[in-house]
């Protein structure tokens, strides 16, 4: 991936179609977490949900009653922007079978879709990075510490495309 470069009120960047397909397939798993909370399957207790969704209260029960109240429009909201950048991401890659693994795609958002993705990669990163610092026991069995080191890769990577569009925005 490049850098991300302000385009009109927006941005653009370049990045190959296995990073697009990557970060498409890892917005699609967060969506499903936030489509959980939605339909009341969500594990509240799981560590990413208690930082993606954490108490607003100190109180047992007036945490509870947010939650009750709340997370379900803060769900709603983190779908549509997540289901944004899944959405800028999937249109940009080439239809299956026509894909040149040097070729970069072109992404250009507007302001709107660079918000949207501002706070979706931030989203992915923080489960990313939740779930890179749990300890073994709570991870799926047969996670392996170089497959703890490629995810860590892949939170710095995020990192570099959420910064740099932050500052292709200022």
């Amino acid at each position: 991936m490049k850098a991300w470069r302000r385009d009109g009120d927006g941005a653009a960047c370049a990045m190959l179609p296995e990073e697009a397909d990557m970060l498409a397939n890892l917005g699609r798993q967060v969506l499903g977490l936030h489509r959980a909370v939605v339909d009341g399957r969500a594990i509240l207790d799981d560590p990413v949900m208690r930082r993606l969704y954490p108490s607003a209260y100190e109180s047992d029960d007036d945490a509870a009653e947010f939650r009750r109240l709340a997370t379900s429009d803060i769900a709603a909201d983190r779908i549509r922007t997540m289901a944004r950048m899944v959405a800028d991401l999937e249109t940009a890659l080439p239809p299956e079978g026509d894909e040149d693994e040097t070729a970069e795609l072109q992404l250009t958002v507007d302001a709107e879709g660079a918000d949207a993705w501002l706070r979706s990669l931030g989203e992915v990163r923080l489960v990313l990075h939740v779930r890179t610092g749990q300890d073994r026991g709570e991870l799926t069995p047969g996670v392996t510490d170089e497959d703890i080191a490629q995810l860590k890769d892949v939170v710095s990577w995020l990192g570099f495309a959420q910064q740099t569009l932050l500052e292709a925005l200022e």
